[in-house]
């Protein structure tokens, strides 16, 4: 739980007039998805999969193969509450967003909501 609710990037203004994205980031160990988040993960992440590497058969893949392409970079959105895997591309990275209310923390092997 080390970087846990630690702001990414550098500098941000501490009041926000444009209401822009503040990004935590997030251990994946920590993060427990709902049924509903597998799922949206699953299926976002297979169509993701499909667009970027259109010769990879996603069919077979199982929401925990899924979910372990997602998890180079995870963050909290404030604003919204919602989750933001992403994974490492080559020049950038592609990112599936799990809405509040289908992930919640875990702590010390607890879901804390």
């Amino acid at each position: 739980m080390s970087s846990m609710h630690q702001p990414y990037g550098n500098g941000l203004p501490s009041d926000n007039p444009a209401n822009e994205p503040i990004l935590h980031s997030i251990d994946f160990e920590d993060v427990d998805l709902s049924p509903t988040g597998l799922q949206i993960l699953q299926i976002g992440g297979q169509a993701a999969i499909r667009h970027h590497m259109p010769m990879m058969n996603t069919d077979n893949l199982t929401p925990h193969q899924v979910m372990l392409m997602f998890i180079d970079k995870v963050f909290w959105e404030e604003h919204s509450g919602g989750l933001i895997m992403c994974s490492d591309m080559v020049q950038s990275s592609l990112c599936l967003p799990i809405p509040k209310g289908h992930w919640n923390v875990r702590m010390d092997g607890k879901t804390v909501q």
